[in-house]
């Protein structure tokens, strides 16, 4: 029977459940992985295991070229019956859909809630992949998740605000708040983000390490992982080092969680914010 399905850049009809999918964007990956469904091409698979990690890919997983500039020509050799991209490689969309039907679906956007885009997606793979069910249980467990991690956090949290950080060089940071998964994270367990600044479709500012003096009263969440030339930096630098949150030990540093994910992303990065707050002030 027919499945038609309706995408950012049009619509799509399926005569049966798509089999090979090559998939073009790591959050799509990580909700398809998520489902039960494994692709058999990924854009940038080395980058999807250093920055995402898990649900691991399978190793037989072809890698089709990096995510801004994918390998068509490696695609339709792979004769796929279904190509995922998000919105932003839309450019592309027209030579994509002239090798196989091709879904583009965004979580990051001007809409800037990426937990509301990340369900509309896992849903729309569900009916996608004959997975209803499954997509239904990974929303529900992503709920629960928050609200059972946000109850715990709130004994053992200090009160203060959130602020989180990416370094990019050692002088410049990216905060994450409105419009970024670990804002709409910490927002579902209850937690504040001390940031109020402008952010872009990624749900991230630019700033200066000087910027974040007035943020001092907050708790730090860096995301990293970060090299041990970036941890020796951070750690001689004076301003940094004179900022009450470094004096009082409430800098915390999250391990490799994809900022950039969907649901299971946001169930990892909930976990870790429970277990570096368990740690804050030591």
């Amino acid at each position: 029977m027919a499945k038609t399905v309706q995408h950012e850049l049009g619509t799509v009809t399926f005569e049966q459940t798509p089999q090979r999918v090559v998939v073009l964007d790591w959050a799509l990956a990580e909700s398809m992985l998520a489902l039960g469904v494994k692709p058999i091409a990924v854009a940038d698979v080395k980058g999807y295991q250093d920055w995402v990690g898990s649900p691991a890919l399978p190793s037989e997983t072809i890698d089709v070229g990096s995510r801004r500039e994918p390998n068509l020509e490696l695609i339709a050799s792979l004769k796929p019956d279904l190509i995922l991209m998000s919105g932003h490689l839309a450019p592309a969309y027209e030579k994509l859909k002239a090798i196989a039907p091709t879904i583009a679906m965004s979580i990051y956007n001007e809409k800037q809630q990426p937990y509301e885009n990340a369900k509309s997606l896992v849903t729309l793979l569900g009916e996608v992949f004959n997975k209803q069910e499954q997509a239904e249980s990974v929303i529900a467990q992503t709920e629960k998740k928050l609200a059972d991690n946000g109850a715990k956090v709130a004994k053992l949290n200090n009160g203060k605000p959130f602020l989180m950080v990416r370094f990019i060089g050692d002088k410049h940071v990216r905060v994450h708040s409105t419009g970024s998964l670990m804002n709409d994270t910490i927002s579902a367990m209850s937690l504040k983000n001390s940031w109020n600044g402008p952010t872009n479709s990624w749900g991230f500012s630019s700033a200066s390490v000087e910027q974040l003096a007035k943020y001092q009263d907050s708790n730090v969440l860096i995301f990293g992982p970060l090299t041990q030339q970036e941890q020796a930096q951070l750690n001689a630098s004076p301003l940094w080092g004179a900022m009450a949150f470094s004096r009082e030990h409430r800098v915390k540093i999250i391990p490799k969680v994809w900022t950039f994910g969907s649901l299971i992303a946001m169930q990892r990065l909930s976990d870790e914010v429970v277990n570096q707050v368990s740690t804050l002030g030591h």
